[in-house]
């Protein structure tokens, strides 16, 4: 999504939710400068960025992004409903439609090399996964300590628990996480 694009719809949610921008910003420890370029279009958040926003508004990536809810009930996806969520360092690809009869989501993440130190995170819901690829991926949890993963290796993060992922590798790496309940 463009950052135009991006920033009128951070907007125009904040908006629905009667929210002032120096609220938001303490809700999601953000300065409301920064808040305004992000609305603005002139600044592109990080994935991590984004998510803090959105949880601050009441809201995260599924709902924000995830294709519309299908009436219809077939239980085969399409590669075109998987919308790509994306910055300079990952990208989420979510696997399933918005759909209320899906009890869990399913994401492909591909971190790239290029970020030296990547932002904290933290979900309100149980998030699991495997790393599907060659190459290692290290998996810090604040206060607790880090772990490198190698293809094959699992991993769960508890809702609440502040943790970080870095692709310590030379190429692109996918993941496939799973995050109990779905967001929307």
């Amino acid at each position: 999504m463009e950052p135009s694009q991006l920033g009128k719809q951070i907007r125009r949610l904040r908006l629905e939710k009667n929210c002032g921008l120096r609220e938001l910003g303490r809700t999601a420890e953000m300065s409301p400068a920064a808040l305004m370029a992000i609305e603005r279009g002139t600044s592109s958040p990080t994935l991590a960025t984004l998510h803090k926003v959105l949880r601050a508004l009441g809201t995260d990536f599924s709902a924000f992004f995830a294709a519309e809810s299908s009436p219809v009930s077939a239980p085969v996806f399409a590669p075109d409903l998987m919308r790509p969520i994306r910055d300079a360092h990952r990208e989420y690809r979510l696997l399933f439609p918005r759909r209320r009869d899906i009890q869990f989501q399913m994401v492909m993440e591909t971190p790239a090399p290029s970020e030296k130190e990547s932002e904290w995170e933290m979900h309100d819901c149980d998030m699991g996964g495997v790393l599907l690829s060659k190459g290692q991926l290290r998996l810090e949890f604040q206060g607790e300590g880090d772990w490198t993963l190698r293809q094959g290796f699992a991993f769960y993060v508890k809702a609440g628990q502040r943790h970080r992922a870095r692709n310590d590798g030379c190429r692109p790496l996918q993941l496939l996480t799973v995050w109990y309940p779905p967001r929307y």
